[in-house]
């Protein structure tokens, strides 16, 4: 059978449009109690990437994270929402996230629970590609269902940040920071976030892609751009191959869709897929791809001998600039120890492994990505 996947039009943000959009979706789908039984504990695993306030469209949007809380409450469930952002896993920056991106307001006018468990737990994954072992936050444990909330995103690393790319989340504070330094190219990143796909095995994907971000996402480098969408499925992998239809992306230049297609989860193919609601074709917004990443350059990437030969005249390297104010969170957050704090952040290029979480959680949008002049030649 066919995956299906709801496209439902939602133009703004207001509680009321959200919600009926949100409804209208799942009903496409049968409803929340096709998914969510009596008693059920559901964590609800939203994009919390930093403490950013909703018009930045780097989190979850709290209005999407509301509407979907009435619906487990409705089909009997108990939401608690959770995610362990960027930087170390601990209440403090819990706290400061859950405020700043809204969500605590959420849980206060719904009565859904906040996770501050912190502790972590290690798996194991015997049917993983790659990985044998994972470390996940314990709240997934707990939970009777996982529902990922996505934002819809473009990301430099992996160019597309949904269904899929949400459940690095679930990987504990720093440690998602090992994990980079281990899986040093994006086919084996891929990897990993299908095995934890397939082991934490999401029943439904709600996405927010009401105003989605383009160019060099996911965090504050990336531009807001406007959608008007609400997508959800139970197949996170086919909902990330519609949603990248949607905003212009050839799915099979997607690292993690590519991977995806190689290990048959999916066809990458759009007519493979049962869409419900609105047609792609009458919906579709070309978004701008990151400046730094495409699907030939992660291919170049996959090859040990081209990224040993050529990695730091191909590939962008992380650089500050004046925008710097040494606050320390590239240092903190980067997987090899590449980076020091003096006048401003400096990078080892020599132990940098193009990661970009630097690029990604800098809250300043102090570092640039910078081409030498192959790299330019080659991906202008």
């Amino acid at each position: 059978m066919a995956s299906r996947v709801a496209v439902v039009g939602c133009g703004s943000y207001d509680d009321g449009e959200v919600s009926s959009a949100v409804s209208k979706a799942l009903s496409l789908l049968g409803g929340m109690p096709a998914f969510v039984g009596e008693g059920d504990r559901v964590l609800l695993k939203v994009n919390l990437l930093s403490a950013a306030a909703p018009e930045k469209a780097i989190t979850t949007h709290p209005s999407v994270v509301k509407a979907v809380v009435g619906e487990v409450q409705r089909a009997g469930g108990l939401p608690v929402i959770g995610d362990s952002p960027g930087g170390p896993f601990n209440r403090r920056l819990l706290e400061r996230a859950y405020v700043k991106s809204g969500l605590a307001d959420v849980a206060a006018e719904t009565g859904a629970e906040l996770n501050y468990n912190t502790d972590s737990m290690q798996v194991s994954c015997p049917t993983g590609r790659l990985m044998k072992r994972l470390d996940l936050i314990k709240a997934v444990g707990e939970a009777d269902v996982v529902i990922t909330l996505p934002k819809l995103k473009t990301h430099v690393l992996t160019q597309f940040t949904g269904a899929t790319k949400i459940l690095f989340g679930v990987v504990p504070g720093l440690t998602k920071t090992a994990y980079h330094a281990k899986l040093g190219d994006v086919s084996r990143f891929s990897d990993m976030l299908l095995d934890i796909l397939e082991h934490v095995k999401p029943a439904l994907s709600i996405m927010d892609g009401v105003v989605g971000m383009e160019g060099d996402g996911p965090g504050y480098q990336g531009t807001p751009r406007e959608l008007g969408l609400v997508l959800a499925g139970g197949d996170g992998v086919a909902l990330d191959v519609v949603a990248t239809s949607i905003i212009g992306m050839n799915p099979l230049d997607v690292p993690i869709l590519r991977r995806a297609v190689e290990r048959g989860m999916t066809s990458g193919r759009l007519p493979d897929i049962d869409v419900l609601g609105e047609r792609v074709e009458d919906v579709r917004v070309i978004f701008k791809r990151p400046s730094y990443a495409g699907g030939l350059r992660d291919r170049l990437m996959s090859t040990r001998l081209f990224r040993l030969m050529l990695l730091r005249s191909i590939v962008p390297s992380p650089v500050s600039n004046s925008r710097c104010v040494r606050c320390g969170v590239c240092a903190e957050n980067c997987p090899v120890g590449a980076i020091t704090i003096t006048d401003r952040a400096r990078m080892d290029l020599g132990k940098c492994i193009r990661c970009y979480c630097c690029h990604e959680l800098c809250p300043h949008r102090a570092i640039d990505l910078r081409r030498g002049l192959l790299g330019g030649i080659l991906f202008r």
